[in-house]
């Protein structure tokens, strides 16, 4: 409870409203699935009902109810975000915060140049590549994810630790006895880890859209698993004689990324001492 206390005050209102909506999202894609009298992946009754009672969303092409299915994919889309960032960022940041502390020109530049190569191709562009050579599917979309978006993370990780390590107390370590690797893990990472989880924040809100986009296209989730791209892509067809198939998923995935962005913003505000 206090360190909750010394966490929530220093959220501003925009924070407030994005911890707000992802808390009300996050909570209905825990329970609609779990209370639900209905099988996200299986029919519910008739095609193309309405929304209304029982089926608040309505249900699609096969007669499963839109309402079930919008939770379910928000439980299986927010955590795949959460790992796609989780991993890029813990593998990115140890990547940079080692190179940026490096002495050795010819690694730092040799994997620099592999940083910037990843870097210079269009990130879903290169993330579809990925999941064309290794498949489809959630473990296809993670090593995609990991493969292509640790290189953002070990450019900015690289950044900050070599403005660390020529820091007084860096040389104060070093004087002390210090190893590279207790210098390193002690004193350089902790600090650039400040700054990767910064970025990740707003990475992912990206890394949410991309996973939608790839379902969307047809190379993320497969089908009948509930993900708000794929989703998306099946009430297309339908969409001016059951628009609720597309409509529900696409709001909740907006809702979603507006409560990131408004939760990203209002701490970069408070960070830089804005109301």
């Amino acid at each position: 409870m206090k360190s909750m206390t010394r966490v929530l005050p220093k959220l501003n209102g925009e924070a407030h409203w994005g911890v707000a909506i992802l808390a009300i999202i996050i909570l209905l894609g825990v329970l609609v699935p779990l209370l639900s009298p209905f099988n996200p992946i299986r029919s519910a009754g008739d095609t193309f009902i309405t929304p209304g009672m029982p089926h608040l969303f309505g249900t699609d092409q096969l007669g499963r109810d839109v309402f079930t299915r919008t939770f379910a994919a928000a439980q299986l889309d927010i955590t795949l975000a959460v790992l796609g960032v989780a991993f890029p960022l813990v593998i990115g940041t140890f990547m940079g915060g080692v190179l940026g502390t490096t002495r050795n020109p010819v690694v730092s530049g040799a994997w620099l140049i592999i940083i910037d190569a990843i870097n210079a191709f269009p990130f879903l562009a290169i993330v579809i590549g990925v999941v064309a050579m290794v498949g489809s599917g959630v473990q296809g979309l993670l090593i995609a994810l990991a493969a292509v978006n640790w290189a953002r993370y070990a450019k900015i990780a690289r950044a900050r630790a070599l403005q660390l390590r020529d820091a007084d107390f860096i040389h104060a370590t070093q004087v002390l006895g210090y190893s590279r690797v207790q210098v390193l893990t002690r004193h350089i990472l902790p600090n650039v880890y400040s700054e990767s989880l910064a970025y990740g924040l707003s990475d992912f809100v990206i890394v949410i859209i991309a996973i939608a986009g790839l379902s969307f296209l047809g190379v993320g989730v497969r089908p009948p698993e509930a993900e708000w791209g794929a989703m998306i892509s099946d009430g297309r067809p339908f969409l001016r004689q059951a628009w609720w198939i597309t409509v529900f998923p696409g709001l909740t995935l907006s809702l979603t990324a507006i409560g990131v962005a408004l939760l990203a913003q209002g701490l970069t505000n408070r960070s830089r001492g804005e109301d």
